[in-house]
């Protein structure tokens, strides 16, 4: 008996491992963070800020996160002086957050720890088979991206007409 080939019932079963992997990697990296003095969270907002600097309602967009938790791990990364304000030119109200020189040093520190992990784990993975995965989870993102965006303006919608 011939088996069709789905693309789309194998995209999903790997869809279906993104769960997994993303509680494994996060308990993998509290255990990394074991001693840095942050949280998975606070790795991930440093992280951003590292990138470039941007004002907590961009973070939290690009982060797909509340702003009102951003607002709250970002006053605890400056309590920690690992993030600062600057001024923002476009918006005088709106500053925006980069790291500190400590913020960058301790998240570099991070970042080079999680690459010789990815090393010893996955070293074997080449180079063609990373730059497949990126594609498709890049276009996987961005489509679920999309639509919880449209989801979250429908109920807004709602909300507002009722």
């Amino acid at each position: 008996m011939l088996v069709r080939f789905d693309p789309h019932e194998r995209l999903y079963k790997t869809l279906k491992l993104v769960r997994s992997i993303h509680l494994n990697m996060q308990r993998s990296a509290e255990h990394m963070l074991d001693g840095a003095g942050i949280s998975v969270a606070e790795r991930a907002v440093l992280e951003l800020f590292c990138e470039i600097p941007l004002t907590v309602p961009e973070a939290a967009r690009r982060l797909s996160m509340k702003r009102q938790f951003v607002l709250r791990i970002v006053t605890g990364l400056m309590d920690k002086q690992l993030l600062e304000r600057q001024p923002n030119p476009e918006h005088r109200r709106a500053y925006l957050c980069a790291p500190t020189a400590a913020g960058r040093d301790l998240f570099e520190e991070i970042h080079r720890r999680e690459i010789e992990m990815l090393h010893v784990l996955l070293g074997d993975i080449n180079q063609t088979d990373a730059v497949a995965a990126l594609r498709v989870m890049t276009r996987v993102a961005t489509a679920f991206e999309r639509l919880a965006g449209e989801l979250d303006e429908a109920v807004e919608e709602e909300t507002f007409e009722a």
